[in-house]
């Protein structure tokens, strides 16, 4: 009896800490992604002192973020995220209008894309 109580503590955190890790995870996309939309907008309209500031803080939340991510996400993807972000800061440095919001396209991409594949579903799952 006792061992059918340990299990099921233990599946209980088990499954509360993947709940909490995949909320979590969309929470903080999340947040990217309206900064990166907000920066996207300032590029439009060529903004470049203030998207190089966006840049900047895009770029010091995700490598927060970043480190935290990097439990439980493909790093391989995460590394994308960080040279889409340095090519962006690059492209907004040189006001190249083009590649600064393909680059940021890029990043919105990858961050959203990241959330949805690690969420819990059942594609996933098979």
């Amino acid at each position: 009896m006792r061992l059918v109580v340990i299990i099921v503590i233990a599946l209980v955190v088990f499954l509360g800490i993947g709940i909490y890790s995949e909320i979590w995870l969309s929470n903080t996309a999340q947040e990217i992604s309206v900064e990166v939309a907000k920066l996207e907008q300032t590029i439009k309209n060529k903004k470049w002192d203030e998207a190089a500031e966006l840049i900047k803080t895009i770029h010091k939340n995700w490598s927060s973020i970043e480190e935290r991510w990097d439990i439980i996400v493909d790093h391989r993807e995460m590394d994308e995220i960080d040279l889409a972000l340095t090519r962006a800061m690059k492209f907004i440095e040189a006001e190249s209008f083009d590649l600064a919001l393909a680059e940021v396209a890029v990043i919105q991409h990858m961050v959203l894309h990241i959330a949805k594949k690690e969420s819990l579903r059942i594609l996933n799952i098979f």
